[in-house]
């Protein structure tokens, strides 16, 4: 088990207040999400980051998301084109 470090932040109150819905949809501690966002130990599906990159409500991407969401969008697109959406 790993060792754990006890630590104040300091977030904007609507950081906050998303996070503490997402722990709350997840039942999960807002701690445990806030370790998964920090240690990116998971990977998500194209499909899943899509999804995250459409339902979030900031403007704190970085270039590389964004860069990876022209892609994905760009074949989301080509996708719902092919099948008539």
């Amino acid at each position: 088990m790993s060792n754990y470090i006890t630590t104040n932040i300091r977030l904007p109150e609507e950081d906050y207040l998303r996070l503490k819905e997402e722990a709350a949809k997840a039942r999960k501690s807002l701690s445990a999400i806030i370790r998964e966002k920090v240690g990116g130990k998971k990977k998500l599906s194209k499909k899943a980051r899509l999804e995250w990159l459409l339902n979030t409500k900031t403007d704190w991407f970085t270039d590389k998301d964004f860069e990876d969401y022209k892609k994905i969008r760009k074949e989301w697109d080509k996708n719902l084109k092919r099948y008539n959406w």
